[in-house]
């Protein structure tokens, strides 16, 4: 076993995802991906707080392998509490729980999470519910919530066995995608999770509506960026080196690499798979 699959069996155990555990450690997504795929090791100091968060040695992290076993893609994620007075709810449960609500900011009077215990409660703010969690004229006041690693292979996997009525993958916001499974009482089950999206093949950029290029005759091209590729044609006739080198930036703003060396060597591998560039 290697080091970034047992980080990854670690965070699996704690109910974290990717984007969680980059958060707490106040790292890029992309930084803890690069970890669990091999590609890079984290550094001293993230190690140390990763044992912390784990509730582990450090050596367990670096040296201590894990037993292997089948796991269910399912990990039971955050509990949705629907409540009708939202202010009066979140005053209660920051006495109630001891915690301080900390990143209300960041949903504004939609949602507030209580983390404890390893798990997540979250307020679900009843007026702000529709065409996300559930109708808000229905009795049901919880939301059972579960979280995959892979999002799309999840949604194939529930649809095919057909034991109750499954919504589209939708996005609430561009890093929170979900989708809806009605069990025989109505109640709402929501699935979150990592989605692999299209990519330009010719930057590699992560392609979503409004991103897409056009073709000749102005329709959506859905291989190509709109930055790449306009009405049928490149928009600049780049060799592949200059490709690369034009797009080093990108990744040391993110902190997905920390210097243009490391950011050239991993374009060059990732965008040599491109369409655009296979055969150049």
């Amino acid at each position: 076993m290697t080091i970034g699959e047992q980080i990854q069996n670690l965070r699996i155990a704690k109910a974290l995802t990717q984007e969680r555990l980059a958060e707490m450690l106040e790292v890029s997504r992309q930084s803890v991906s690069k970890w669990e795929l091999g590609q890079a090791v984290p550094d001293v100091d993230k190690i140390i707080r990763m044992s912390e968060l784990f509730d582990v040695s450090t050596d367990t992290i670096l040296l201590r392998d894990m037993p292997q076993e089948k796991r269910n893609p399912l990990h039971l994620g955050t509990i949705y509490l629907v409540v009708k007075d939202f202010d009066k709810s979140v005053d209660f449960y920051e006495k109630f729980l001891g915690i301080t609500v900390s990143d209300r900011c960041r949903s504004g009077n939609r949602f507030v999470n209580f983390y404890f215990d390893n798990k997540c409660l979250s307020l679900m703010n009843e007026s702000n519910l529709c065409g996300h969690c559930t109708d808000p004229d229905s009795p049901y006041k919880f939301v059972q919530n579960y979280w995959v690693e892979n999002l799309t292979a999840e949604h194939k996997r529930v649809k095919a066995l057909d034991i109750g009525e499954v919504t589209e993958i939708r996005s609430a916001n561009p890093s929170y995608y979900y989708f809806h499974l009605f069990d025989p009482d109505n109640n709402v089950i929501e699935v979150t999770g990592g989605i692999s999206m299209e990519k330009c093949q010719s930057c590699g950029m992560t392609l979503s509506e409004g991103l897409f290029g056009t073709n000749a005759d102005g329709t959506a091209n859905r291989e190509y960026c709109k930055y790449c590729y306009q009405k049928g044609a490149f928009t600049a006739d780049k060799t592949f080196e200059q490709a690369v080198e034009s797009n080093i930036r990108f990744l040391l703003e993110d902190g997905v690499c920390k210097t243009e060396q490391e950011a050239r060597e991993m374009l060059t591998k990732e965008m040599r798979e491109l369409k655009r560039w296979k055969k150049a």
